[in-house]
């Protein structure tokens, strides 16, 4: 989710937390409209270039971690040149003696800027695995920040014109995307007719209170075939280091099974499986983790 946050002067609320519309991954969404509501501000368009001209667009992106005290980024200088497309008309002799109008166009470079951006955070705190990540543009004269992933809803105040600090006020936290790597598999073992899968926990002191859901899908391992899926099952459990899964084959939802007959010889069996944190601190993202190694159950 991109976001672009434009002000003229300091904004007293935060931005829009989610845009529904489809995104621009290269341009970013424009929110202008929602700053002048939401700061009561009425902010002057921009103005608008010839429909023959156009720009270049040179950006910077910038990413920023946890810090209990105020975050400045690095100074960077970005250029944008004009392109002008001119057009004249050449008469070419037509029938019965006319003339007949044909235009040609060409581009040629026109003005150029040079300004320097910087993005300056107050003081706010973030979760030992979150970053935030924001890209300053610019196309012409204008100078525009976007968001890419943000912890907080930031208001914007924007100083200088060639030489500009955008800075960044933060108000309500925003759930961000949990660690990926944040739970590990540990052992996966089969005895007296149950399975057994323990997963590791890094985060748990942060997450206390809160609670983590992890999903198994067990796959029957074919050499020379395709695996046979054989069933899936969640487990909730409350934040905690370690969480331990013991399920029998019966326990699992079959419902997209695929159901072959029995084999001879060795049975190997593995999991796939991944987690979503549930609760306020991150977003409930399904995070696949990939497989256990294969082994045999009889």
């Amino acid at each position: 989710m991109i976001k672009k946050l434009a002000a003229a002067a300091l904004v007293s609320a935060g931005l829009a937390g989610a845009v529904s519309a489809q995104v621009d991954f290269d341009r970013g969404a424009d929110l202008r409209d929602f700053v002048s509501r939401a700061s009561g501000l009425e902010l002057v368009p921009a103005a608008q270039a010839l429909d023959r001209n156009s720009y270049s667009r040179d950006c910077a992106r910038f990413s920023f971690g946890p810090s209990d005290k105020d975050v400045l980024g690095d100074r960077v200088w970005l250029k944008s040149v004009e392109s002008v497309t001119e057009c004249h008309t050449v008469m070419h002799p037509g029938p019965n003696g006319t003339q007949v109008p044909e235009q040609q166009c060409y581009e040629r470079p026109g003005m150029s800027w040079n300004q320097a951006g910087q993005i300056k955070i107050l003081a706010r705190k973030l979760w030992p695995w979150e970053r935030e990540s924001f890209e300053i543009c610019l196309s012409g004269p204008w100078m525009e920040l976007y968001e890419y992933a943000a912890g907080y809803k930031y208001s914007l105040r924007r100083e200088g014109n060639y030489d500009t600090v955008f800075e960044l006020t933060p108000h309500e936290k925003i759930a961000m995307h949990p660690d990926e790597d944040g739970l590990s598999a540990g052992e996966f073992s089969y005895a007296d007719g149950k399975y057994s899968f323990k997963v590791n926990d890094k985060w748990a002191k942060e997450y206390a209170g809160e609670k983590v859901a992890v999903k198994v899908d067990l796959y029957q391992d074919k050499p020379y075939w395709f695996d046979g899926f054989k069933g899936s099952k969640e487990f909730v459990f409350d934040a905690a280091e370690g969480y331990t899964m013991t399920f029998a084959g019966a326990d699992l939802d079959t419902s997209k099974a695929v159901f072959e007959p029995e084999t001879r010889g060795s049975k190997k069996f593995y999991l796939k499986w991944g987690f979503k944190r549930v609760g306020v601190i991150s977003k409930d993202d399904f995070i696949k983790k990939g497989e256990t190694p294969a082994i045999e159950a009889k």
